[in-house]
């Protein structure tokens, strides 16, 4: 009797030993489904890396080169072609950085790009300060909005759209190749942090496969929320409509203010997230992705509403004026409509999404919900 007893202890201290112990993984279905989900994760991690994020950044790096050899070739010989040639080069990477603010979470935070490159609405009065005094610090917080592609937009398009070639005088000249210079060097020190830093591997690695605030999927869902409600909803839409500037309509804070494709931006945006969701990546490598993940855990309804929403928000936007600004003097009030289709996904984001997924959203932004 005490032996069979022994028996027992030994058999049930084995039975309650270490889980990955189990010899036939078909007999522990919550075995299988934990591993299979930590190795979805992974591959999520990895083909968002090397299909979408590592692409986007080789697009970025090599539209800021062409950028800054149009601002070589205009400043050298200022001819309406070459103002031409310029302002395409502006504008192709403009909308590539659509496609690449989105991954907003590791080197792109770390470095402050979005800042560096994109802070609008832009200050005219400064800009023309560091113009006429030339003396200025590209890359200080007092100097954000004096940088970047807005203040390229102010400098290169005037607000008919009509810049004339005797207004860049040679100071003029030197401040846009310095601004083209600078944007150039900020996309390849974050390119280089992606491809030679430690952040790609530890974000792609074994050790990062769960759900915690510091895992892979923790950093992707967290970046989806706080980049699309502040600057998505809040940047490209509520700030201006004047749903977050006090109800104060704010046209001039809009994106692309004197170019006037605030739209397609936003378009641009909004396309590159249904992509991001769905693992299609600007070179068709299509892989695993956050809706597979969803029907994964047995959430195919919440899955297809997300990728239904989308749909629905980008329908709404491509009926709006080419310009934001012109928008909210035509009828503010689409743009109220494309604010609340934007407050639905978030509340998605937020709610549904991060909770069926096991995942906490630390940001503590105050987004009205």
């Amino acid at each position: 009797m005490r032996y069979s007893l022994f028996a027992l202890l030994v058999c049930f201290l084995i039975g309650c030993g270490d889980s990955s112990d189990c010899p036939n993984p078909q007999d522990c279905p919550d075995l299988e489904e934990t591993v299979d989900l930590a190795e979805l994760r992974q591959e999520i991690a990895i083909h968002l890396t090397n299909n979408l994020i590592l692409p986007a950044y080789q697009d970025l790096s090599e539209k800021s080169v062409a950028l800054n050899q149009a601002a070589t070739t205009f400043s050298a010989d200022a001819t309406d072609e070459n103002l031409s040639n310029l302002k395409t080069a502006h504008q192709a990477l403009w909308y590539c950085w659509q496609k690449t603010s989105l991954f907003y979470f590791g080197p792109i935070v770390n470095n402050g790009l979005r800042a560096g490159i994109n802070t609008y609405p832009t200050d005219p009065d400064k800009i023309e300060a560091n113009i006429l005094t030339g003396t200025y610090q590209l890359g200080s917080l007092g100097n954000q909005d004096a940088e970047g592609l807005p203040a390229l937009d102010y400098l290169l398009n005037n607000e008919d759209g009509i810049t004339p070639l005797g207004e860049f005088t040679q100071e003029r000249l030197d401040y846009i190749s310095t601004l083209t210079t600078a944007i150039f060097e900020q996309v390849q020190n974050v390119e280089a942090d992606w491809n030679n830093g430690s952040f790609k591997d530890n974000f792609t690695g074994t050790n990062t496969t769960g759900t915690d605030v510091g895992s892979a999927m923790g950093l992707i869902v967290n970046g989806i929320d706080l980049h699309f409600q502040r600057f998505v909803r809040d940047g490209k839409i509520a700030i201006p409509a004047g749903l977050r500037s006090a109800g104060i309509p704010r046209p001039f804070a809009v994106e692309a203010l004197y170019g006037k494709y605030s739209t397609s931006l936003l378009l641009s945006s909004l396309n590159a997230y249904k992509d991001y969701f769905n693992g299609k990546s600007i070179i068709r490598n299509d892989g695993p992705c956050i809706l597979e993940y969803l029907r994964k855990i047995d959430q195919p309804v919440l899955a297809d509403q997300i990728d239904n929403h989308f749909t629905i928000l980008i329908d709404k936007v491509e009926l709006l004026d080419a310009s934001i600004a012109q928008q909210i003097e035509i009828d503010n009030e689409a743009l109220i409509e494309v604010f609340r289709s934007m407050q639905d996904l978030i509340a998605i984001f937020k709610s549904d999404m991060a909770s069926v997924m096991g995942i906490s959203i630390t940001n503590q932004d105050n987004d009205g919900d």
